[in-house]
């Protein structure tokens, strides 16, 4: 049995989750491979893969460019195990059509969906989220990649909606795409903190930044990713338009995770519109989580009991 997952990845919250996924799937798998997207990526053959995992961060509803037209690029095998695995920094369920083109390339070459999942990471753009705020989510990450794994591993399909007013919302958020390229026109290095250590240059993941007579030039490759300006150790790359809402300096995501001191309990003391998206998201993946694993303890508890069917169809979304 071969897995692979194909993935993009700007700020490197996408890397995490894979790097997770990949994990969980080591006991299920003799070979997983993972595979990053770049404006350099070459089409390769999938053929020989027993499970097809697709993972990327939602860009203003949307995957991002780079990543959907890369897979257009690829033959997608039939019959073979297709999961989703997106990320994004808010729960709106308007996110859910960010996978939509994807899931009819899929459906196209008569693959099997198996399921998509939502997981929760911190912004790389508008605000800074707080340590014990990405605990918790993580605490929330967690539980899901449960559920992925007991779903796959049961064979549980879940029913995947197409909202039209989710379509239509994402089709007119594809105007980011035009975005990108246009705002990169007003990106600025401010030279006096510069100390032009190449970052933004070599890891630019289209290619976008170039050094011309000792200054750095941005082109109209941009995706947004915000991988530059985010990963500047001097802060001194300015995000053209959107400059006030810029978030300079990476998370220490595993450290965060592997922390005792934050206790992940950040929204109970915040009650703002924001926040509020939240607990309702939360209590969701809580309460499925307790029912496929209080069901798993009950069977242990009386081998003489079924198991839960293989096949079970679960009318709401995540």
């Amino acid at each position: 049995m071969k897995a692979i997952i194909i993935y993009f990845t700007g700020t490197y919250n996408t890397l995490h989750l894979v790097n997770k996924i990949k994990s969980r799937f080591a006991d299920l798998f003799k070979e997983i491979n993972v595979f990053s997207i770049d404006s350099d990526s070459k089409s390769i053959d999938l053929h020989n893969y027993d499970l097809i995992i697709f993972s990327y961060p939602i860009y203003a509803f949307n995957m991002p460019n780079i990543f959907f037209n890369y897979i257009k690029k690829l033959k997608l095998p039939k019959s073979k195990d297709y999961i989703i695995a997106k990320q994004s920094g808010e729960p709106l369920s308007l996110n859910d059509s960010s996978s939509y083109p994807l899931i009819h390339l899929i459906k196209k070459a008569k693959g099997n969906i198996k399921n998509e999942y939502h997981f929760l990471y911190p912004y790389n753009i508008h605000f800074r989220y707080d340590d014990n705020f990405i605990k918790e989510l993580f605490n929330y990450n967690d539980k899901l990649l449960d559920i992925l794994i007991y779903e796959y591993k049961n064979n549980i399909i879940r029913k995947i909606k197409y909202n039209p007013f989710y379509a239509f919302n994402s089709f007119i958020f594809k105007i980011q795409r035009l975005g990108g390229p246009i705002n990169s026109k007003f990106y600025k290095v401010n030279y006096t903190k510069c100390i032009h250590c190449n970052k933004c240059l070599i890891n630019c993941p289209t290619k976008n930044i170039i050094l011309i007579n000792d200054k750095y030039k941005f082109n109209t490759k941009c995706v947004m990713c915000m991988r530059c300006s985010f990963y500047c150790p001097k802060d001194a790359i300015e995000i053209g338009l959107f400059k006030s809402w810029k978030v300079n300096g990476k998370y220490d995501l595993n450290k965060i995770e592997e922390s005792n001191s934050l206790d992940g309990h950040y929204l109970k003391n915040h009650t703002s519109k924001f926040f509020k998206l939240f607990p309702k998201k939360i209590k969701k993946i809580e309460d499925l989580h307790s029912k496929y694993f209080n069901l798993r303890t009950k069977v242990n508890q009386n081998d003489s009991r079924p198991r839960l069917n293989c096949r079970g169809f679960l009318f709401f979304h995540i």
